[in-house]
């Protein structure tokens, strides 16, 4: 048994009792390295820890390795209990909508009446709605380069092109103009993604008021996936696109759900709010046409009404753990020779530059499964999109030990392929400083 096994299997028979308390000390507790089992994780996890052999450490998928809020647990063991297993309207539930809209609001700044949520099986699947509602064979869509495969996947399904601009990857910034210029006649939709996977960009209001005033004047929607927009460190703030004043009226559709911010991705919970009740209503077409819309079931809407109603001090306790491994991570992969890694604003995932390892994104990934028993992403073309050659994505949202043990194996790994120091990138040295 690996090392970090051994200590986490002592230390759960001690934490195993503990209470899940709402003061800031009993929620900090519920992310010590005794919560990530990873001998469990592989009879759950079966994209990440049951994907590979006993012996590797999977960084792979966004998938944090704690267990979600108690509350949410509760909400559905409650739901379950009698043991009616009924069908879900596909619309959702009226209350989850309300307090869904409640949230958006409170914490977004989006006004939304109700009638303009859309629940979804989950935010890939909002993706597609959005994308299969607003666009079709021939038409052109824009997408930031590197970005998350779902949107190309989704832009593919509808029949459509991409069109990439390319993020600075140093800065991690885009600019609004030159987006602008990719526009034409056959341009049907314009994808954000903030914060931004994979590079943590958290973008600033000056920049999406740019890019929501363009796409209001061509008449172009905006697709605005803001699915991480809860996993933000101080003293970044997170600006939805659609809470900003703007005067050409843009159609934005914002997509975001619970997998990221109360570690609850199998619960299949996205949601989608239209621009108004009408599109609302074509996205719950599309999900039918799609076989999504009767994938909502009661118990999912009751775990997600108890983590939007009573989840936010696990949120608030797991933000902390996740910005403190953040910044371990990143001061280990600086040190590393041949690696440079900016240190992101949003998220739980680094995007480090290998190339000066002299082997590429995919040969990097091979090396280090098959030197360090490290599984990451490798910044392919299948994944990212052209622009993330030369690099590779690695998911830091378990524990301590864990990440110890995988950045000891990495470094050992890649020290010897005698490659030079690089000096450490833009985004690193600029917020080296900060709190």
């Amino acid at each position: 048994m690996p090392l970090y096994e051994v200590e986490h299997a002592a230390r759960h028979e001690a934490a195993r009792d503990e209470t899940h308390g709402t003061t800031r000390e009993a929620m900090g507790s519920l992310f010590d390295d005794a919560h990530v089992r990873p001998g469990l994780l592989r009879n759950r996890s079966h994209i990440r820890w049951g994907a590979y052999p006993p012996d590797v450490i999977p960084l792979t998928a966004a998938e944090p390795d704690f267990p979600g809020p108690q509350v949410v647990t509760d909400a559905m063991i409650s739901a379950l209990a009698d043991g009616y297993f009924p069908y879900a309207s596909p619309e959702g539930l009226d209350e989850l909508r309300e307090t869904f809209a409640e949230v958006a609001e409170e914490r977004y700044g989006i006004s939304a009446h109700p009638d303009r949520v859309v629940p979804a099986p989950g935010t890939a699947a909002a993706l597609w709605g959005v994308v299969h509602l607003l666009c079709g064979q021939g038409d052109e869509c824009i997408l930031l380069d590197p970005v998350d495969l779902l949107f190309g996947q989704a832009i593919d399904a509808a029949g459509a092109r991409r069109v990439h601009y390319p993020v600075d990857k140093r800065t991690g910034q885009l600019d609004p103009d030159r987006l602008a210029s990719l526009i034409t006649p056959r341009t049907a939709l314009i994808c954000m993604c903030n914060p931004h996977n994979p590079l943590g960009t958290v973008f600033p209001a000056e920049t999406l008021r740019a890019v929501a005033e363009t796409a209001g004047r061509h008449g172009i929607p905006v697709l605005s996936d803001e699915v991480w927009n809860e996993i933000v460190y101080p003293p970044g703030a997170h600006v939805s696109m659609a809470s900003l004043d703007t005067e050409t009226g843009p159609r934005i559709h914002t997509v975001t759900g619970l997998s990221k911010t109360f570690a609850l991705p199998g619960l299949r919970m996205g949601f989608v709010i239209a621009p108004n009740a009408r599109e609302a209503n074509g996205l719950q077409r599309i999900f039918q046409r799609l076989g999504a819309a009767y994938s909502l079931t009661p118990f999912t809407q009751a775990g997600a009404l108890a983590a939007l109603r009573h989840g936010w001090p696990w949120r608030n306790a797991f933000l902390a753990h996740l910005r403190e491994t953040r910044d371990y991570c990143v001061a280990r992969l600086n040190a590393i020779p041949g690696m440079s890694c900016g240190r992101p604003d949003g998220t739980f995932v680094l995007f480090p530059d290998v190339s000066a390892t002299g082997l590429n994104s995919r040969a990097m990934g091979e090396f280090l499964l098959a030197e360090a028993r490290v599984a990451v992403v490798a910044g392919t073309t299948e994944w990212f999109g052209p622009g993330a050659e030369g690099n590779i994505r690695i998911s830091y949202a378990t524990s301590r030990a864990v990440m110890e043990e995988a950045l000891n194996r990495v470094e050992k790994a890649v020290t010897g392929l005698s490659v030079p120091a690089r000096p450490l990138p833009p985004r690193a040295l600029r917020t080296s400083s900060s709190p």
